[in-house]
């Protein structure tokens, strides 16, 4: 197998690990709408430090923690427009 072969093997893996990130980033947004949609019914307040908190420490790496900080974000958006 050629270099340019390998790349292309190796790149198709990356391809099927991404398809399999961004399902489990939907299946978590659609959980997290129905969080906003029940935070909203009992007049709970969306942000929720202790919980960003205790995400956050489970990261071990710089780049693993800028990932959940933008997931946490956008998670905290998702809510507040399942509120309205």
């Amino acid at each position: 197998m050629n270099i340019k072969s390998k790349i292309a093997s190796l790149r198709s893996k990356i391809d099927q690990v991404d398809k399999n990130i961004l399902k489990l980033l939907k299946q978590r947004m659609a959980i997290v709408i129905k969080i906003g949609k029940l935070k909203r019914l009992n007049k709970i307040a969306v942000v929720d430090k202790k919980r960003e908190k205790d995400v956050l420490k489970r990261t071990k790496t710089g780049f693993e923690r800028s990932i959940f900080e933008k997931i946490v974000s956008e998670s905290k958006k998702l809510q507040k427009r399942a509120k309205k």
